[in-house]
């Protein structure tokens, strides 16, 4: 049975199609993956589904009926839910108030908290949540935000569910958790979407998968997931051969002979809430060099941030750099990193100031640079930074902190919801920087994006880092490729190791 079939669909922003004669099915009771690069138009697709936005021309059937939502309301009562890439969530409200929050359930008048209580605790078991309904949305992980968003669906009696880019804000961990939580969705009966980049997740996940570039269905795979051929996939999404490519870092061997630290912390102690944050922690980026830091999210890799760049001043031991310049392309972009309404060069302005006035010619300048040589993708030089796919945005914020020159750069998870040409870029980028002498502060939950990088590896758990792999232990376990899915098999020992001093069980 097809659950949901979408029928010549076209969207267009301008003169910009993100949208056209879009045509597949997505069958009942199966996990559909949808690919393609930034800009492809999978989350406008999605957001027309789910009726946020209308489409130009088309027709959408819900198991055989012919639909055209007004809101997300309509897309609710025909039992549609999405989970967005960045949550939509109150974070001062707790888990059950924004899991009720205009759908409050009533008893006699009055709002029945206790009934509505009882529900959510028996969705939490089943599904094995691990949610506390009256904890605040600020106190706790990210899975467990969106663990909230997906409470949210079940309480509105989701049958179809849509995931944007679910994976993209997980450790290795937590995605086990997430495809657990799939797979018991799928035994009920429900029809999952999910919007993707990792080419490995949909072998591993996917019954069904459509990709999309520039706007166009351009290929579509059977139900046969052990015939997945990742390369077709690859080369499906960005319009190209990328077997015959050259994925080398080409790393300079030894870019600090003197052995010069850039930054150096020591004995690092941080409390928020009352809560130790960052324990002791001794780190130190050398000149030269790419250090990874890898941990489970909450074991201190946003303290870290905060204390170098002066967010958080409130902490205990001593921090040493060779500068006050910093570059930062935070973990959040839209709450830390742009200012949606501004345009490219708006936003460039922000950390680029060249004098009091900057004239429209100067912006226009600056964002013209940025999209020729970061090859980001917008339908006009002044359209608002918000109005562009993820991927473009994280490759403008990116472009913005290179083109500082600074000598030290902080990159806290550069490639979430990028794609793959677009990590191919950021990679060599990186890279780039490293091989100038500069040095890099690299945060990731990718550990293949980590394990290629860096030169060291340190990984983080409870405040502090409980082991550093040096150079010669990362070159031995990677033929530095920076897509091992297609390229390299990588060595599990390693990945074992790792992910047992990320939940502790090996310091």
């Amino acid at each position: 049975m097809t659950a949901v079939e979408f029928i010549n669909i076209s969207k267009k922003f301008g003169s910009f199609y993100a949208n056209e004669e879009i045509s597949f099915a997505v069958k009942k009771n199966s996990v559909h993956c949808i690919l393609g690069e930034n800009g492809a138009g999978k989350t406008t697709l999605m957001k027309i589904l789910f009726g946020i936005y209308r489409q130009d021309s088309g027709v959408i059937k819900i198991f055989d009926d012919e639909v055209r939502f007004i809101s997300p309301h309509d897309a609710i009562d025909k039992k549609i839910g999405m989970v967005h890439q960045h949550f939509m969530l109150i974070e001062d409200f707790t888990v059950l108030e924004n899991i009720i929050l205009g759908y409050e359930k009533t008893k006699n008048f009055k709002l029945d908290v206790k009934g509505t209580e009882v529900i959510l605790n028996e969705l939490i078991e089943k599904y094995n949540l691990g949610l506390e309904l009256n904890k605040k949305v600020s106190d706790i992980s990210i899975s467990g935000q969106q663990k909230t968003e997906i409470l949210k669906l079940l309480y509105r009696r989701s049958e179809i569910l849509i995931f944007d880019e679910p994976t993209a804000v997980l450790s290795p961990v937590e995605v086990k958790e997430f495809f657990k939580i799939i797979d018991t969705f799928k035994a009920d009966g429900k029809t999952i979407i999910l919007i993707t980049h990792k080419l490995n997740e949909v072998k591993e996940i996917s019954d069904r998968v459509s990709v999309l570039r520039r706007g166009k269905l351009v290929y579509e795979t059977d139900n046969n997931r052990k015939q997945l051929d990742i390369n077709k996939l690859s080369n499906a999404i960005v319009g190209e051969e990328l077997s015959g490519k050259d994925f080398h870092l080409n790393k300079i061997p030894d870019t600090n002979p003197e052995n010069i630290n850039f930054l150096t912390l020591k004995n690092i102690h941080l409390k928020k809430k009352n809560v130790s944050a960052l324990n002791g922690l001794d780190l130190e980026l050398k000149k030269g060099e790419i250090l990874g830091i890898c941990g489970v999210e909450g074991n201190g890799q946003n303290e870290i941030v905060d204390v170098i760049t002066g967010l958080e001043k409130n902490y205990q031991g001593s921090i040493n750099s060779v500068t006050e310049n910093i570059s930062l392309v935070p973990d959040d972009r839209l709450k830390k990193g742009m200012i949606k309404e501004y345009s490219i060069g708006e936003n460039m302005f922000l950390k680029n100031e060249k004098g009091f006035f900057i004239t429209k010619k100067d912006l226009t300048g600056m964002s013209e640079n940025i999209i020729n040589k970061y090859d980001v993708r917008v339908s006009d030089v002044n359209s608002p930074l918000g109005s562009l796919s993820g991927g473009n945005q994280q490759k403008a914020i990116f472009a913005r902190e290179i083109e500082l020159d600074n000598d030290i750069l902080i990159f806290s998870h550069p490639t979430r919801g990028v794609d793959i040409n677009a990590t191919l870029f950021i990679h060599s980028k990186i890279t780039e920087q490293r091989n100038k002498g500069k040095a890099v502060l690299l945060i990731s939950s990718d550990l293949d994006e980590l394990i290629s990088l860096s030169d060291r590896l340190s990984v983080l758990y409870n405040g502090r880092i409980v082991r550093t792999f040096g150079n010669e232990e990362l070159r031995s376990f990677t033929e530095d490729k920076l897509l091992p899915e297609i390229d390299a098999k990588s060595n599990q020992s390693l990945y074992e190791e790792i992910g047992k001093l990320m939940i502790g069980i090996a310091e």
